[in-house]
């Protein structure tokens, strides 16, 4: 893999963090909106100006963090440098702390991966 692929990668797989991250304070940004919500019944129109960013951001996040599953586990099942033990230890952390295990297989498996022939 080269250089700049892995740099790309290494990116992506930190892209669930940093969503977090923005996820957090938006929501909390908003809650003035829900407790305005509470006096008036809002107009679908007023519901997605205010919220559609938002849910464009968390689909678009949700369908690059599937993207990296699919890669990660293909990445871990074509890698004969692990164990098959390793290998479901993995799987299980990629499907359920996702979040923490990409960057730290990325910086484990793919950033320190040895290039071929050395």
């Amino acid at each position: 893999m080269s250089p700049n692929t892995k740099v790309i990668v290494g990116l992506l797989s930190f892209l669930p963090i940093l969503s977090l991250l923005f996820f957090i304070p938006t929501i909390i940004n908003l809650i003035p909106q829900f407790i305005e919500w509470d006096r008036y019944e809002p107009d679908a129109e007023e519901v997605f100006r205010t919220l559609g960013p938002l849910l464009i951001w968390i689909i678009v996040a949700g369908l690059i963090s599937l993207g990296l599953l699919v890669f990660f586990i293909i990445h871990l099942i074509n890698n004969k440098t692990i164990e098959s033990g390793e290998k479901v230890v993995w799987i299980f952390v990629f499907l359920f702390v996702s979040m923490v295990g990409y960057p730290i297989y990325w910086y484990l498996r793919i950033w320190k991966e040895q290039p071929a022939g050395v």
